[in-house]
């Protein structure tokens, strides 16, 4: 089941009408290091493309590069692969003037079929998956936490970053005297995400010195990761803009609070209000009240079961989640009870700020364990993974529901809600819980989990090669890739 692919030259031609000025067009996709990649084609030969039915080709090579351009162990440096454009993502750059347009893609070969390693097609698929399955959908929502900092210059050069303010300057939703030079930044961002078509949802200050969150709205999750994209270029394209500089890095400095990349997923019916409820009163309609009352609470039930079983997958493949939702062993360093990180548990609480997912409603979650260094493409296909191996097995909702961190709990209290071990505290572990993992390489593919090993494997290497192991070299890292 190949994803349904919209012809770009009928949507081209609608964005044009809609944006005259476009001189450029922005080829855009996210590699498994979570760098994003771009080709940037001038408006003329990009209409040529489209007219001779082509597509921009790349060597297959760069779906296999570790951070420093060198290729995976075990990767080809020989074939190619193309970009095959998705007009309905397209939008004009912030600052732009309107002459640059960004458009996301799906790599695809030559018969324009999608390749094992495209995980934005993997994740269409998956979700059709979900739909086909289940009569269900979902929605998902990203938080953008961001650190906002300003260069310290010797002499002309910038030597380094820091934060806007200090520790005791900044506070979770606080609105201190020192934030208020500050606020203008904060609210170009917004204008700027406006200008964007992005709504915000609410912004608020962070814990951290410079720290802020930006809630985004809900989408279907291909949408909701272009949404995130565009957002994270937004922001950082206001912030230099300010002179200053954007980073969603996992701990920008150390001692201070972190940046996460939190999820908030739910699991709808697919026609879950008016379609439903008017179905019910045509078949029902000389039946009292009653019985219609108790068919609706029956749905609601069945509905709930579902949403149980689905995130109760997530819990149970929660080790293999993680080698991509935490894919850097600095991810793990946010990892704490106290810190409202997630915790060291695959545990569940309704509005429980300590554990990896936080119950808002009977079919809504928030995923705590996420960072920015993730490629949201593949932690939403793991987690939809997860979800649908917990559908198909009816699996029930273990784990919780916790009141506190599931690490303050005693092993007895942890072992009567289905707690085991804690889950893994570093990269290696957590790529070892996917290569363990039959179930989820099953979903996502053996061409996807096998790359992704690979190129996370040999980053690592490459990592301490290049900046030394220790905890001064990865913030070192952290304040320059990110």
């Amino acid at each position: 089941m190949y994803p349904l692919m919209p012809d770009p030259r009928i949507s081209f031609q609608s964005f044009l009408y809609n944006h005259p000025n476009v001189e450029f067009i922005w080829l855009q996709f996210m590699s498994y290091t979570s760098n994003t990649l771009v080709r940037i084609v001038p408006i003329a030969k990009f209409k040529k493309m489209l007219q001779e039915d082509q597509w921009l080709a790349l060597t297959r090579a760069v779906l296999h590069l570790l951070p420093g351009d060198r290729l995976a162990e075990g990767a080809s440096p020989s074939g190619k692969f193309h970009l095959r454009p998705d007009f309905s993502t397209a939008y004009c750059q912030y600052g732009s003037s309107g002459t640059r347009a960004v458009v996301n893609v799906y790599s695809v070969d030559s018969k324009g079929e999608p390749l094992p390693e495209c995980a934005r097609s993997r994740l269409q698929e998956l979700h059709q998956t979900l739909q086909y399955e289940n009569d269900c959908s979902i929605l998902i929502g990203f938080e953008v936490e961001v650190t906002f900092l300003k260069p310290k210059y010797e002499g002309n050069q910038i030597a380094d970053y820091e934060p806007l303010n200090t520790p005791f300057q900044h506070s979770f939703t606080g609105m201190a005297p020192e934030d208020r030079p500050h606020i203008e930044l904060i609210e170009a961002v917004a204008r700027a995400l406006k200008s964007v078509d992005i709504e915000l949802e609410q912004f608020h200050a962070e814990a951290g010195p410079g720290q802020w969150e930006f809630v985004l709205p809900p989408f279907e999750p291909v949408t909701s990761i272009e949404i995130l994209l565009r957002a994270r270029e937004t922001i950082t394209l206001v912030a230099q803009s300010f002179g200053y500089r954007a980073t969603v890095a996992t701990q920008p400095f150390p001692q201070q609070p972190a940046n996460g990349a939190h999820i908030h997923m739910s699991l709808n019916a697919m026609n879950e209000a008016t379609t439903n409820a008017n179905a019910n009163v045509n078949a029902n309609r000389h039946q009292n009240q009653n019985q219609n009352h108790d068919s609706s609470q029956t749905q609601t039930q069945t509905q709930t079961q579902k949403a149980e079983s689905f995130f109760a997958g997530i819990l149970h493949h929660f080790p293999a989640i993680l080698a991509f939702a935490l894919p850097n062993d600095m991810s793990y360093s946010r990892i704490a009870s106290g810190t409202w990180s997630g915790g060291e548990y695959a545990a569940w609480g309704w509005e429980n700020k300590e554990v990896a997912l936080r119950r808002i409603e009977n079919n809504r979650f928030e995923i705590k364990l996420v960072d920015g260094f993730a490629n949201p493409y593949l932690v939403l296909c793991a987690l939809l993974s997860a979800g649908i191996i917990g559908l198909r097995a009816g699996l029930a909702l273990t784990g919780g529901p916790c009141v506190r961190a599931a690490a303050q709990l005693s092993a007895d209290e942890r072992c009567m809600i289905g707690l085991k071990d804690a889950l893994p505290d570093h990269l290696d572990a957590s790529l070892d819980a996917l290569e363990e993992d039959g179930r989820i390489q099953y979903l996502l593919g053996q061409g996807m989990v096998s790359s992704y090993l690979a190129v996370k494997r040999g980053g690592g290497r490459v990592f301490e090669e290049d900046w030394g192991s220790g905890e001064e070299a990865s913030f070192a890292c952290e304040i320059r890739l990110f």
